[in-house]
């Protein structure tokens, strides 16, 4: 019984003097690399990120606020995710600059983009459809676990969580696919993965690449009957035509405008991309289903009438008031 007691007294000791794991402080470029970061970092991980998600492509300059913000944390910071790929360039040279004007120290990012397909075979930096996302994630998971091998478990038990997160919350029901296979869309070339390989949309052309905003116009005006035929065969009557927001929220006005005069019915949306693009919208899931729900909530419409079709009308009703003129006067 002494000896029970005395070994009962030992674990409790021992489990008092080892020293509990604190969790690493880790920042982020980008709000996507952000939101996955805390998903697999968990408890193991305290994670910020440093560039506005409406700024991202347009100026460096407009991150000096979140970087004076959150100066203790990022000079305390033990690591430093970057994504790559020219996504985030900008961002990763105005930490640096930061850190070494401010602390004078040099910092030692880790790139998504340098993880080899060797060491992790879905390594990506995509994260725009769920099935690259997957890779997304395991290659942030890798990451943080070189960085932090002694919560390596922890980060893999996390990524099996949000794996099987992402493929719950993306999965599409027979309805909607049925319904999103049947509505025609023009979009923006970078939203194309995802409106095609997860959505199942039916993309007749994506600008500015392959087609240009002009040859694309171009082609409305030359071959409107085409574009006439393919709105009428939609369930819903019309071409939507999808924007990215960071690449610019009025690129596809024009493609708009075109339908639209020649008679064309169609309709114009934004997709997001980014985590924190708009209210309620604070996950990479989050985006995904706020765009999925704007095109499933697309109401049916008619043709919009043509000048063809009103001129029609105008004749129909000169020809009322003649007839009408006329049994007046043999009255």
């Amino acid at each position: 019984m002494k000896k029970r007691v005395a070994f009962l007294v030992i674990l409790l000791l021992s489990s008092m003097v080892v020293p509990e794991v604190m969790a690493i402080n880790v920042v982020t470029t980008m709000p996507n690399l952000w939101n996955v970061a805390s998903e697999i970092g968990g408890d193991a991980a305290t994670v910020i990120y440093v560039a506005p998600t409406a700024a991202i492509h347009i100026s460096s300059d407009t991150i000096d606020a979140l970087l004076q913000q959150n100066s203790e944390f990022i000079k305390t910071a033990d690591v430093f995710l970057g994504q790559g790929g020219g996504m985030d360039d900008a961002v990763i040279t105005k930490v640096t600059e930061f850190c070494t004007k401010n602390f004078g120290e040099c910092v030692n990012w880790q790139i998504l983009d340098n993880v080899s397909k060797d060491v992790i075979p879905n390594a990506t930096i995509a994260y725009d459809d769920p099935t690259v996302l997957l890779g997304y994630s395991e290659t942030v998971a890798y990451l943080l676990g070189v960085v932090d091998p002694i919560n390596a478990s922890v980060y893999q038990t996390n990524l099996n969580i949000y794996l099987k997160k992402i493929i719950n919350t993306t999965k599409l029901t027979t309805t909607e696919k049925a319904i999103l296979a049947d509505i025609p869309i023009i979009c923006h070339f970078r939203i194309k993965n995802q409106t095609v390989n997860w959505l199942g949309m039916n993309c007749i052309n994506s600008y500015p690449q392959p087609t240009t905003v002009k040859d694309l116009i171009d082609d409305i005006h030359a071959n409107f009957s085409k574009y006439e035929m393919i709105a009428e065969k939609s369930s819903n009557g019309k071409i939507v035509i999808i924007e990215n927001i960071v690449a610019g929220s009025d690129m596809g006005v024009s493609i708009h405008e075109a339908l639209r005069d020649a008679g064309v019915p169609c309709e114009r949306i934004i997709f997001l991309n980014l985590p924190k693009s708009t209210e309620d919208v604070d996950t990479i899931l989050d985006y995904y289903t706020y765009n999925k729900n704007l095109i499933l909530s697309l109401p049916s419409t008619d043709a919009i009438p043509t000048q063809k079709n009103f001129s029609l009308e105008i004749f129909t009703i000169i020809a009322g008031i003649i007839n009408m003129i006329f049994l007046c006067w043999r009255i």
